[in-house]
């Protein structure tokens, strides 16, 4: 079972895609809990970007969850937002993944090629570990739009493997007619504004 299953009440209240200072964000862990209990969040997912090869040091970001945890009233989720390759693998280490309750993936500085995209989305979908798939519709850094066949199938495989589609509020996306069409599939949605400082943290 996914892990996002247990929190299925709390799928379009909560904040499900954050970075903090350990990547490319600007505040800590401790600065967007607070922010969340202010403002009544009731669940925060920290989706720290990761590679094979970190720049941080991953076991510290998970020892700062774990005291969060302890001080803060709220449900505080791990994970991690990994990039899609162009072989179709995950640019994480498997441990990586085992060690955090909420793993999502996106495409990052990828081939400008749809059918290579599609290809890699799949095999994405079919990681055992992935909760859901971040900023959907992204590629080399414009938006794109995806062929109705193309997005049943995948709609298809998100449904068969329990993978949300992410809601992103930075990125506007994806296409209402993208969310229209999961849902016809059976794809639950997921809020996640890839906050990147508590200012992005909403209600």
């Amino acid at each position: 079972m996914k892990s996002w299953k247990r929190y299925t009440d709390y799928l379009s209240s909560a904040e499900w895609h954050i970075h903090t200072k350990y990547s490319d964000g600007r505040d800590d862990i401790k600065d967007y809990c607070q922010r969340a209990v202010e403002i009544g969040i009731p669940l925060v997912a920290f989706t720290e970007h990761v590679r094979r090869n970190l720049s941080y040091n991953f076991s510290s970001f998970l020892k700062d969850i774990e005291a969060a945890r302890e001080e803060f009233d709220l449900i505080i989720l791990s994970g991690c937002e990994a990039k899609v390759l162009p072989s179709g693998e995950l640019d994480v280490d498997d441990v990586v993944l085992r060690a955090v309750d909420y793993p999502i993936f996106s495409f990052h500085s990828f081939p400008d090629d749809l059918e290579l995209y599609v290809k890699c989305l799949k095999s994405a979908l079919m990681n055992p570990y992935v909760n859901a798939w971040a900023h959907p519709g992204t590629l080399s850094g414009q938006k794109i739009d995806l062929p109705a066949r193309s997005l049943a199938e995948v709609f298809i495989l998100m449904k068969e493997r329990e993978v949300l589609l992410e809601i992103n509020r930075k990125y506007d996306l994806p296409k209402e007619r993208w969310v229209k069409m999961a849902k016809r599939y059976g794809v639950k949605t997921v809020k996640g504004s890839d906050a990147h400082c508590i200012e992005d943290l909403v209600r």
